[in-house]
């Protein structure tokens, strides 16, 4: 049992269905119903009587909600605690455009409030080229996908899994992730980006034919073309969603569930390593709050090929 799964169960007694707390969790509803089944079997009571439609709470789930609501609430409390505010200095930080507009702003929030004195310079790029200035010292630290590349010892930190998923218009008909390949066009995340090459890998492995029509290296710019009606994509479902985003029908792809991590990068041993130990605390914290948190290895060395 997970703080996610409390907070999703939450969502779906607020909203009164499944399909709409979907939308507020930022998950397929086929992932929140296999969600609330786990819940269920691990807690050994039924929370949802499925024979309504939709599915309403029974008595055991009616009184599960304020247990529920007491664990949420102590959870978050962890996190509102009085920080050190005499943290300072000057942090040079570069970030993927994927998570510019969802992650980082509650990241830059949550560090401007606790630590005042702490200057933060924010860069933007693909994970290649922020590793590259990462490891020419033009960077202190990168928040990337997880690296695919081999080649020289860097600090890698990740924090959070996203999975990758199918993108379609809203008002598309309810068919297998093949069938909209086929009948859309393909709208394909730019190999440039590293995730764009695990997307590629994920097409060639579960053999996924896609009629290519144009290829785009924001998230923001790929789910406006979808929710336009131009075609289809696969890309990460962003587990912190900006606020205002067009909405799309999210669908999990054939095979097993293949991510994207995002982490940090910095060289090892930085003499701000200080302040990017408290950067990886605040994007911890951001994710937890979030309920989307991902049980990962804190920090571990890895190797990223020199480009």
């Amino acid at each position: 049992m997970s703080i996610r799964d409390l907070k999703t169960f939450l969502a779906i007694a607020k909203a009164g269905s499944f399909v709409a707390a979907a939308r507020t969790v930022y998950r397929t509803q086929s992932a929140v119903t296999a969600q609330m089944q786990a819940l269920e079997d691990q807690l050994g009571v039924i929370l949802f009587d499925r024979s309504t439609r939709p599915p309403t709470l029974t008595d055991e789930g009616r009184g599960f909600v304020a247990k529920a609501q007491n664990v949420v609430a102590e959870y978050e409390r962890l996190f509102s605690e009085p920080q050190d505010e005499h943290l300072r200095g000057n942090l040079r930080l570069g970030v993927v455009p994927s998570v510019i507009t969802g992650l980082t702003p509650r990241v830059l929030v949550m560090l401007r409030d606790r630590y005042p004195g702490l200057r933060v310079e924010l860069a933007m790029g693909l994970s290649a080229e922020l590793v590259e200035r990462v490891r020419r010292n033009l960077l202190d630290v990168a928040l990337v996908s997880d690296p695919l590349e081999k080649g020289f010892s860097l600090q890698w930190s990740p924090f959070l899994r996203e999975p990758l998923v199918l993108v379609a218009p809203i008002d598309a008909p309810a068919q297998s992730v093949e069938d909209l390949l086929e009948k859309y066009p393909f709208i394909r995340y730019t190999r440039h980006a590293w995730v764009g090459q695990l997307i590629e890998k994920q097409l060639k492995q579960q053999k996924l034919r896609v009629r290519e029509t144009m290829v785009l290296d924001t998230l923001e710019a790929i789910i406006a073309m979808v929710h336009a009606g131009m075609g289809v994509s696969i890309v990460p479902m962003r587990l912190i969603e900006p606020a205002g985003s067009p909405p799309v029908r999210r669908l999990t792809l054939p095979g097993p569930m293949v991510y994207r991590t995002l982490g940090l990068v910095e060289i090892q041993d930085h003499p701000k390593s200080a302040l990017m130990a408290t950067l990886l605390g605040v994007l911890q914290a951001v994710t937890a709050q979030a309920g989307v948190a991902a049980p990962l290895p804190s920090r571990t060395a890895t190797r990223v090929r020199r480009k």
